[in-house]
């Protein structure tokens, strides 16, 4: 992809949340440090390419709608056995900013399919709506 303007990350404060939470379920420090290492190199992916092989569009919840130029993406990561090692990564995708919000993150331990629909309707509102987005990201600071 040389030549093309890559895209930058606008973390919500909900993806915080949801990703120190997710790295509190890991016990030992160095389960924690290669969790945070596998989600920091996902994010440096997402940069250059939103469209990962293993991302997939997400169907909304019943009655939400998206701007044209967005999308909804979740990106699925296997990093160990078990539920506690499938970790789902969901995003908005806006091609023309170039941007990508990450807003949740979270395991199927947490969640069998994904998050209810209620809560996530508001929190995609919330993102839509620029509340609470972190746009001071550097390459060195994509994780929290």
């Amino acid at each position: 992809m040389t030549g093309s303007t890559l895209f930058s990350i606008e973390k919500t404060t909900n993806f915080k949340q949801t990703f120190k939470k997710l790295v509190k379920t890991y016990k030992s420090k160095s389960q924690k440090e290669e969790f945070i290492q596998v989600i920091t190199k996902c994010l440096e992916e997402l940069i250059i390419n939103p469209y990962l092989p293993q991302a997939r569009p997400e169907a909304l919840p019943n009655g939400q709608k998206l701007p044209n130029e967005c999308q909804f993406y979740k990106l699925a990561l296997t990093i160990a056995k078990g539920a506690s090692g499938k970790i789902r990564l969901m995003y908005l995708v806006y091609e023309k900013k170039r941007v990508i919000n990450p807003f949740w993150i979270y395991s199927h331990q947490q969640f069998e399919k994904r998050p209810p629909d209620r809560v996530l309707k508001d929190v995609i509102q919330e993102t839509l709506e620029g509340k609470y987005i972190d746009r001071e990201i550097t390459k060195n600071d994509i994780v929290v």
